[in-house]
């Protein structure tokens, strides 16, 4: 028994074939008290071929290419003709030798792979394979004209060390190969940690000194007293530009405010209203060495409101910039020169505005660029993940500031107070403690499983009835609200079925931004837009608005729900946790995949084999398919829904009964607040006022915690990205912008103006509000789309600018993470439930979606209102 022992030790340890035959025995055999997903595993195993049939056909060679499987396969009930005709010859030739002893025992069960003859009857790679483990040494047979597959895992080994190398010295090299990998990750890791704190240090240092050197601008403010006539008012400018210089007033101004061109002016814009004109003049000496003012550059007009409502009007704001000239650089230049304002109105009364100079601003040109480096490191923060969400937006609202005080711009405090949107965060405040008071009640884990048990448990009616959900909420509800009501019950719902929250979460982001451009109350891009007094005053209602939007959501609607199907057409990618049943029979494929390609079809008895192995995959597909389609049979079903709801009760139906309550009131008032006639309070004083009635009624003594679990770094990405967008809006990006698509429009011919129009205006809103926030950018998109309807020598008409903007604006902020509100809202969710949704992964997923929706409502404008005229 010396050879016997020498040859036991030559090879590597594995699993006894007891233990796998017990365990084959135990798939096979499966009781009534086994797994329901096993039995359908097993319910589709594959017959062998008839005995008398197979028995006949099996030869030495066959049996030989039988021998070379692992022990796994070898012993399946699918192979038994072999194994049967294995032991009758095993029996004729080792039958006397077979109580010898335990070790001769183990070897007899084993078969005859690890006798010499076989060892030297056997290719190298099989020799040294490891038979009972789930992973293989396997290499394709040199010489053989078989399969080729291209499966990655044929050549798969069992470690990292080459099989045949098992001694200490290679264990020992192994060892020092590991620590040696271990030992450089750790010293990338640690320079570039030294690299990202060396590039912040120089950063606030930077920020520092320019911060602590350039002092805040302190504008000149002045009410002032406009007499009625052209002789109006005169205003001395103490201070002379020294470029680009901006003028702010507050007063009882209408929409529109447009440039009236002395020179070009069209007889066919009559003035059909009083407006009041801004013409800036300078003083020049005469023959006389006297002081005279003439008129420089173009007058600034600004609509008013009508005589009966201007004491009473609420003041609003216009600014508008002045572009320095060589000329009047040159009239500047001089010692004795002077700029004064010449303000004077044609309204029958006298007027009072407030008047703000800015002497010096950024030049556009130059501050576009800035604002675009400012930009591409934000994103590329976000991208790289280098630094957290709120810190990343807090490091670059700092830098916008600086960049602002380099060129003597710099902001105060009080205008930065003012750049903070409070109504937004003061209602994502509110709703956030609305929701966790709601979390206790337990009706976000009853929810899904109501979604779950109306799905039938099936993944994509389940995903598709929630886009679907929330494209109809966001409708009516603003889509802000939408996300923080249904991304707690998607994500609660994904954990019950096993599933990713993240694609799910994704799709309610973009079905909430679809949704919101149905109606003009869905969004606050609507809400923008519709409001405007121009626009109301040119016959947009709500049922226009709605008229003209359906078509578009509705294919938009269609394009994400088959983009989702198509891109999620692996159902493995949208499973957080593959259930065990699932894992364990992947794994039995891919040893059954593996020892099929390791069977070279030489030969008509390795082909026997073959055949045999094929048939096994092919079923082993089959039901996985099956079982990847949903919970799998109808018991499953039944058992996983009853177990669901006695584990997910409602918890606490009197607190349930107060806090639905509550958000049934917030509701409404949001409901009649988003009627422009209606809307006296701000929606985050209508949600705070909710939260304070519940906190009052509940009279909870945990506020402290309450308060904890707020999310409120969300609401610091928020305030930070709210200065750093005001600051890039300062620095010229959405003037230039504007200025751009404007240009573009205007050197086109009549009869194609309108197609360019709704062109530029569609694809510039989108791609500028998946860069930059949406809000801000309908904010400038409107005035340049009114500005555009207002010169009627362009003969455009509103209706389809106004259609483009609305649908450009809300899909475009599909296209980044931190293109709209309810975006960074969903995501923060999310990752305050331990998901997180990384800004490239919901780049690579939604961009192209975003791509074809407005590639697909081009069309449908361009159809509606160039071919056929629908205006």
């Amino acid at each position: 028994m010396g050879l016997w022992e020498t040859l036991r030790q030559l090879r590597p340890a594995n699993p006894s074939s007891g233990r796998c035959n017990i365990e084959l025995q135990r798939r096979c055999n499966s009781n009534s008290n086994s797994n329901k997903a096993n039995q359908t595993v097993h319910q589709g195993q594959v017959q062998p071929l008839p005995e008398a049939q197979q028995l006949s056909e099996v030869t030495e060679q066959t049996l030989q290419v039988w021998r070379a499987l692992p022990a796994e396969i070898r012993h399946d009930p699918s192979m038994a003709s072999f194994q049967m005709e294995n032991e009758r010859i095993h029996a004729l030739i080792y039958g006397s030798t077979a109580g010898d002893s335990e070790e001769g025992g183990e070897e007899k069960e084993e078969g005859e792979e690890n006798t010499p003859s076989r060892l030297q009857e056997m290719p190298d790679g099989i020799a040294s394979s490891y038979a009972g483990s789930d992973f293989l040494d396997i290499k394709l047979k040199p010489g053989c004209d078989g399969d080729k597959s291209t499966d990655d895992e044929a050549t798969t080994t069992h470690s990292d060390q080459d099989p045949q190398a098992n001694g200490p010295g290679n264990a020992k090299s192994l060892a020092r190969r590991i620590h040696h990998r271990s030992k450089r990750s750790k010293e990338q890791l640690q320079r570039d940690k030294l690299w990202k704190r060396c590039g912040l240090l120089s950063f606030w240092g930077l920020a520092a000194i320019v911060l602590i050197t350039v002092g805040e601008k302190h504008l000149l403010e002045k009410i002032v007293q406009v007499p009625q006539g052209e002789q109006g008012k005169f205003f001395q400018l103490d201070q002379k530009p020294t470029g680009d210089f901006r003028l702010k007033l507050h007063g009882a101004f209408g929409e529109s405010p447009t440039l009236l061109f002395t020179g070009d002016h069209n007889e066919n814009e009559t003035l059909s209203h009083s407006f009041l004109i801004v013409q800036p003049q300078i003083s020049i000496l005469d023959r006389n060495q006297s002081q005279v003012f003439r008129d420089i550059l173009e007058p600034w007009q600004l609509p008013l409101l009508a005589e009966d409502e201007l004491d009473n009007a609420a003041a609003v704001s216009r600014n508008h910039t002045y572009y320095m000239t060589t000329e009047l650089k040159d009239l500047l230049a001089h010692k004795d020169s002077r700029i004064r304002l010449h303000i004077y109105s044609d309204a029958g009364k006298d007027l009072a505005i407030e008047l703000s100079y800015n002497p010096l601003i950024v030049n556009t040109r130059t501050g576009s660029i800035l604002a675009g480096i400012i930009l591409l490191i934000f994103y590329g923060l976000l991208v790289s993940e280098q630094l957290e969400r709120p810190f990343a937006a807090m490091i670059c609202s700092v830098l916008s500031v600086t960049a602002l005080a380099v060129f003597h711009d710099r902001p105060n405090m009080e205008e930065i107070k003012e750049w903070i949107d409070m109504e937004l965060l003061t209602l994502l405040f509110s709703m956030m403690i609305l929701i966790l008071i709601l979390t206790e009640t337990g009706v976000f884990d009853y929810l899904a499983v109501v979604c779950f048990e109306m799905s039938g448990g099936k993944i994509w009616p389940m995903i598709y009835s929630l886009c679907l959900t929330t494209c109809l909420v966001s409708s009516i509800l603003d889509n802000m609200t939408t996300v923080l009501l249904l991304t707690p019950v998607a994500i609660r719902l994904c954990e019950v079925m096993q599933l990713d929250p993240i694609p799910v979460v994704m799709g309610i982001i973009v079905h909430a931004n679809i949704g919101g451009a149905l109606t003009p109350i869905g969004d606050p891009i609507s809400i923008i837009i519709s409001s405007n007094h121009f626009i109301v005053g040119n016959g947009i209602n709500f049922l226009t608005f709605v008229a003209h939007m359906l078509p578009g959501v509705l294919l938009a609607l269609v394009q994400s729900c088959i983009y989702l199907r198509l891109y999620y057409r692996n159902i493995d990618e949208l499973r957080l946790n593959e259930p065990k049943e699932l894992r364990e029979l992947r794994r039995e494929i891919k040893v059954w995949q593996r020892a099929l390609n390791a069977v070279a079809s030489c030969s008509k008895d390795a082909q026997l084999v073959r055949g045999t192995l094929q048939s096994r995959v092919k079923q082993l597909k089959r039901t996985l398919r099956r079982q990847n389609r949903g919970v799998g049979s109808s018991e499953i079903y039944t058992s996983t829904l009853d177990e669901l709801k006695q584990k997910y009760p409602i918890k606490n139906k009197r607190l349930l009964l107060q806090s639905v309550g509550t958000l049934i009131f917030v509701l409404v008032c949001f409901l009649i607040q988003s009627v422009p006639h209606w809307r006296t309070l701000p929606l985050g004083w209508v949600a705070l006022l909710g939260v304070i009635l519940l906190l009052i009624v509940l009279n909870r003594d945990d506020m402290e915690h309450l308060i904890h679990r707020v999310e409120w770094t969300t609401l610091l990405f928020f305030a930070a990205m709210f200065v750093m967008m005001e600051c890039v809006e300062r620095l010229g990006l959405l003037v230039s912008i504007g200025e751009l698509t404007e240009h573009v429009i205007l050197t086109v011919d009549k009869h194609h103006r309108l197609t360019v129009a709704i062109f530029m205006i569609l694809w510039t809103s989108a791609l500028a509000s998946s860069v930059l926030d949406s809000i801000p950018v309908t904010a400038m998109m409107v005035k340049l789309v009114t500005s555009l309807v207002a010169k009627q020598s362009l003969e455009l008409p509103l209706q389809p600018l106004v259609w483009a903007l609305t649908l450009g604006t809300s899909l475009g902020g599909n296209g980044t993470l931190y293109g709209a509100s309810a975006n960074v809202i969903a995501a923060g969710i999310a990752e305050q439930h331990g998901y997180k949704l990384s800004f490239t992964r919901y780049l690579k997923t939604v961009l192209p979606m975003m791509l074809g929706q407005v590639t697909l409502v081009t069309v449908y404008l361009m159809l509606s209102h160039v071919v056929f005229n629908w205006n």
